[in-house]
């Protein structure tokens, strides 16, 4: 059954890029930014070390709407009965998770919300141009671990909605990434350089009322589970490209023979995200 309320001690002395334990490393909504009555999908990266069982519970809702945020967390008690309901009484039981804002449970049950068609009822022709925050809540967990993830997205009728960025593309050397696991030689630095889609150039409203064209500016993320990085302070080196669309990091792999894992996450500042997963096999 779900494993998802095991409580654990976390060490307090890993850095934010190890991949040392169970990560919830990126949420991703798509459309990026939805309008009331579209169906969004999600996806995460996770990290789940060993390839332990895992199993995730998505929850969602508009808060400040007319509809609100509130979850029973009994409801959730009833899954454990579900072997013993009948057909009609496990219709019930969806319909009131829904109700409820459970919009997944994984695996088995991927999480696609249907925003709600009156999540911006109320709101004035420029309030519903700047939108409300949808709260997404993600609880990853494995008999051993939990990790709990909260992402806002906006839902709004803007002009120039959002979209995710991408990773695109990924030189390891000189050389792309094809997909597949990548050889190479243990201590030896290895520069990784990804690509991502352009930035978009959106309509932003400032306190004053006045609408401003801006242009995104894009962040990235590393993670690895084994290696060093190329930085004394221990933090992947910032982008190092024209226009912010490169993400630039160095690479140190172990000496110890193994496979390992190296994901790169490109943020949008919007709430967008994209994320890209290389494997490398030391020898």
């Amino acid at each position: 059954m779900i494993a998802l309320f095991l409580a654990c001690q976390q060490p307090d002395f890993s850095q934010e890029w190890e991949l040392d334990r169970l990560r919830l490393l990126a949420v991703r909504a798509e459309p990026a930014e939805p309008r009331p009555g579209e169906v969004v999908q999600f996806s995460a990266l996770r990290y789940v070390p060993d390839g332990a069982e895992w199993s995730a519970l998505w929850i969602a809702c508009v808060a400040g709407s007319e509809q609100g945020c509130s979850f029973d967390p009994a409801l959730l008690e009833r899954l454990e009965t579900i072997d013993t309901l009948s057909p009609a009484e496990l219709m019930q039981l969806v319909s009131d998770l829904q109700a409820a804002g459970l919009v997944g449970i994984q695996p088995g049950i991927d999480p696609v919300w249907p925003v709600p068609e009156d999540a911006l009822a109320g709101l004035s022709e420029a309030e519903a141009l700047e939108g409300l925050s949808a709260t997404i809540q993600v609880t990853l967990g494995t008999e051993a671990d939990q990790e709990l993830v909260l992402k806002s997205i906006p839902v709004s009728l803007a002009a120039t909605p959002n979209h995710n960025p991408d990773v695109v593309g990924m030189l390891v050397g000189d050389v792309p990434h094809s997909g597949a696991p990548v050889l190479v030689e243990g201590g030896r630095p290895i520069d990784l350089i990804a690509t991502a889609t352009p930035r978009e150039i959106y309509q932003y409203t400032t306190s004053e009322g006045k609408v401003e064209e801006r242009t995104e500016s894009y962040s990235w993320r590393w993670y690895i589970n084994g290696g060093d990085l190329g930085t004394d302070l221990g933090v992947p080196r910032l982008p190092d490209a024209e226009d912010g669309v490169l993400g630039l990091f160095t690479w140190t792999p172990p000496k110890e023979s193994g496979t390992y894992e190296v994901d790169v996450v490109v943020l949008d500042g919007r709430g967008g995200m994209g994320w890209r997963s290389v494997f490398f096999e030391v020898e």
